[in-house]
């Protein structure tokens, strides 16, 4: 399910349109509030080197409007991002009518547009259970930018890794406008905190998803953020989560849930060939 947005717009947009930032109801019916793919607490990325060049901003196209989520490059003509960010319930995004910015600078001005030439979901993807949220886009042309490295098998991050996540989403719940210029934020991997992310219940799969944020809850993403990296941070930048879904923005109770990287290398690797980092 999308949550339709108005006032924001790609400068490949017309002024205006209305913007569709992906949400989620995989616990509406636990929760009051439905959840929110969600940088909230988080610091301007320092565009004057190329801190992040494996960073996308995509602009997808459906027949209901137009959708702006983050992504990965994870190789020349590979983007790695949400299955909910280029599938709309039974419908998947336009190929010729969608694209992607690489390593932008702001949201108003985010440089040359790369066409899409193919999207591949993954073929378990559940829009109710939010399994399987991950998606593949091959690009028409060679990009010209660093890749990211994603996690294999034995790389998924140890409790309490420090971890940060990226992204032009809103910066606070209720905030519906995305940020003029790529924001990030520290958080760490909280999966084994029951009282955090045992809220969820079953709908937190431990297995298939990575549960993040900081007891405060004044870090997280935040709406507009689906399909961006979430990253290690001590060493070589290693991608280990997708941004997915979560319920609140910046919640001390909810953390933000991200889609487990390495449990979908195989999948990446299958349709890539790209290995994942062992």
């Amino acid at each position: 399910m999308k949550a339709k947005v108005f006032g924001a717009s790609l400068a490949a947009i017309a002024m205006a349109a209305s913007v569709l930032l992906p949400a989620t109801q995989a616990t509406a019916a636990r929760h009051a509030d439905a959840p929110t793919t969600r940088v909230v607490g988080g610091n301007v990325v320092d565009q004057t080197t190329t801190a992040t060049p494996w960073f996308a901003l995509l602009d997808v196209k459906f027949r209901s409007g137009r959708g702006v989520c983050g992504a990965s490059v994870i190789d020349s003509e590979w983007l790695l991002t949400a299955a909910h960010c280029v599938k709309d319930g039974r419908a998947l995004a336009s190929v010729s009518g969608s694209g992607a910015f690489i390593n932008p600078t702001t949201f108003d001005a985010p440089g040359e547009r790369v066409k899409f030439s193919r999207i591949y979901v993954h073929p378990k993807f559940n829009i109710r259970t939010m399994r399987n949220d991950v998606a593949l886009i091959k690009t028409a042309t060679v990009m010209d930018t660093e890749p990211i490295p994603f996690a294999g098998p034995t790389r998924s991050p140890k409790k309490g890794a420090a971890l940060e996540v990226f992204g032009f989403g809103s910066k606070s719940r209720g905030h519906q406008a995305v940020a003029d210029v790529l924001n990030s934020a520290r958080v760490s991997d909280r999966a084994g905190t029951k009282s955090a992310c045992g809220r969820y219940g079953s709908s937190y799969h431990r297995v298939s998803m990575l549960c993040a944020g900081v007891p405060s809850g004044r870090s997280d993403a935040c709406q507009g953020d689906s399909g961006g990296p979430l990253t290690t941070v001590a060493g070589r930048r290693l991608l280990v989560g997708i941004v997915s879904w979560g319920d609140r923005c910046g919640s001390a109770k909810y953390p933000g849930v991200y889609t487990r990287v390495s449990k979908q290398a195989k999948f990446i690797t299958h349709v890539t060939g790209i290995p994942a980092l062992r």
